[in-house]
């Protein structure tokens, strides 16, 4: 089951969300869209004192754990997603997303889809401070548990 997946569509599906962020188009055309990257951010997307709004980057999976039961398949996913800002002197912004990401999360099961399955836990940790190379930049994380269904 694609936990990505699963993730950006919550994330970029919810506008309130998407209004906060930075946008981001693409240098090989295409239309402007929230800044919400898989990974990491493209070469031609640059966080700089000019972009005053964050990003966020959904990280890789930490760890997928299948479980299963006699009768019933599952999968455990972990997963972070990063936000990342220009530090203009406060991080309110930056936090104001990342709680937005948490509200999203944070026991929402019933709210999020899965292709292949079911969604029938969403925990949320965080967020906390996520390390930056740039000193320039600012950093927050939240944990995310995700168990999923077979169908």
């Amino acid at each position: 089951m694609n936990s990505t997946a699963t993730i950006f569509s919550r994330l970029n599906g919810d506008s309130t969300l998407t209004a906060l962020l930075a946008s981001y188009t693409p240098a090989t055309g295409g239309a402007s869209r929230a800044a919400i990257f898989s990974e990491f951010a493209p070469d031609d997307f640059v966080m700089s004192s000019a972009q005053t709004k964050p990003c966020l980057v959904i990280a890789a999976p930490l760890d997928r754990q299948p479980a299963a039961t006699l009768t019933e398949d599952f999968e455990i996913h972990e997963r972070q997603v990063r936000g990342y800002a220009y530090f203009n002197g406060s991080t309110a912004g930056l936090d104001t997303v990342m709680e937005r990401v948490v509200t999203l999360f944070q026991n929402a099961q019933a709210s999020l889809s899965v292709t292949g399955g079911t969604v029938i836990a969403s925990r949320v940790s965080g967020p906390v401070g996520s390390p930056t190379d740039d000193t320039a930049l600012i950093g927050r994380r939240i944990g995310l548990r995700l168990e999923f269904q077979a169908n």
